[in-house]
């Protein structure tokens, strides 16, 4: 489906900047069906901040290719199209749920955090962790809670939401969700990657946690290992490697999902060297996560990207 740019424009106005503010105020119990229609709209049409921007749909059919195979993986025992569905409904609510963040009471919000000590005894001794992460349900609530409990955060970020295609209502929708984190992190920060990788380099080296998404392809083969993952051997982001190599920091996988009974379990695995198994062990614990609840993962339509990496691809670690 393609959108004439006057009718993104218009969608983007309606739906960014006036429908999510009012639901972000509203009573949880009262947005949650308006959230849930939301999405179920978004689903039908096939609207995403990606396709608004360009002027024609895709997010759908990827996202139900990549449940397809999921489910062909032996996740959840339910059709794609349901998965897909319920993955337009909980990128509703998580956008949503980025307007609630600069008012939200944490100290009130039902959560659990498991795995953080190691985490904090990394930090009191001035090690960095390279905490990957993928476009997954809460994530963004789970970094505010992260920092609550005493973990330096930041959050690398890129500035593709900037692009002149992007209507202005949603880059300004993702604008004011880095000033919320940039508050709720602090001392940490949200940094674009773009031309500021010093500033992660710099703080892994002095203890900081740096939060990265893995759930992307690697552009180019030279420049990451070859990772076990959803069925076959692939290159994926290279960030995580490229960090855990220039810092001598572990690895560790950071997710955060709200659970049906409403409380928000922040999970985190133990910390393994890059030359332990750090990357393939993050992955394979993301696998099951994203085999577990497929719907959670709203960043399912760039598996359309993976590339299987060729034999040469493969190294093997001392």
């Amino acid at each position: 489906m393609k959108f004439p740019r006057w009718f993104a424009l218009g969608v983007a106005r309606l739906d960014y900047g006036l429908a999510l503010p009012v639901l972000a105020r509203l009573p949880r119990w009262l947005a949650r069906p308006l959230i849930a229609l939301r999405g179920c709209v978004n689903y039908v049409f096939d609207f995403d901040w990606r396709t608004l921007s360009l002027g024609h749909g895709y997010v759908r059919e990827a996202t139900h290719n990549a449940m397809q195979h999921l489910v062909r993986l032996g996740g959840v025992n339910a059709s794609a199209r349901w998965l897909t569905l319920r993955r337009f409904v909980c990128t509703s609510r998580e956008e949503v749920d980025s307007w609630r963040l600069p008012r939200i009471n944490y100290a009130r919000l039902p959560h659990r955090i498991s795995g953080l000590e190691p985490l904090l005894a990394a930090q009191a001794r001035g090690q960095g962790v390279v905490l990957l992460t993928a476009h997954f349900d809460s994530l963004y609530i789970g970094l505010a809670l992260l920092a609550r409990a005493g973990l330096r955060v930041n959050l690398m970020a890129t500035r593709i939401t900037e692009d002149p295609r992007v209507p202005p209502d949603i880059t300004r929708h993702y604008v004011r969700k880095a000033e919320a984190l940039n508050h709720l992190l602090s001392p940490g920060k949200v940094v674009q990657f773009e031309g500021n990788l010093r500033f992660f380099l710099r703080a892994l080296r002095q203890g900081d946690a740096v939060v990265i998404a893995c759930d992307g392809v690697s552009t180019s083969a030279d420049r990451a290992d070859a990772v076990q993952f959803l069925g076959a051997q692939r290159l994926m982001a290279s960030g995580p490697q490229y960090l855990a190599e220039a810092t001598h920091s572990p690895l560790a996988l950071f997710s955060c999902h709200e659970d049906a009974q409403g409380v928000f379990q922040v999970q985190l695995s133990a910390p393994v060297a890059l030359g332990d198994g750090g990357l393939q062990r993050a992955f394979a614990l993301l696998e099951e996560q994203l085999l577990a609840s497929p719907w959670r993962w709203w960043g399912a339509d760039q598996m359309r990207s993976y590339t299987q990496a060729r034999p040469s691809d493969t190294h093997t670690r001392p």
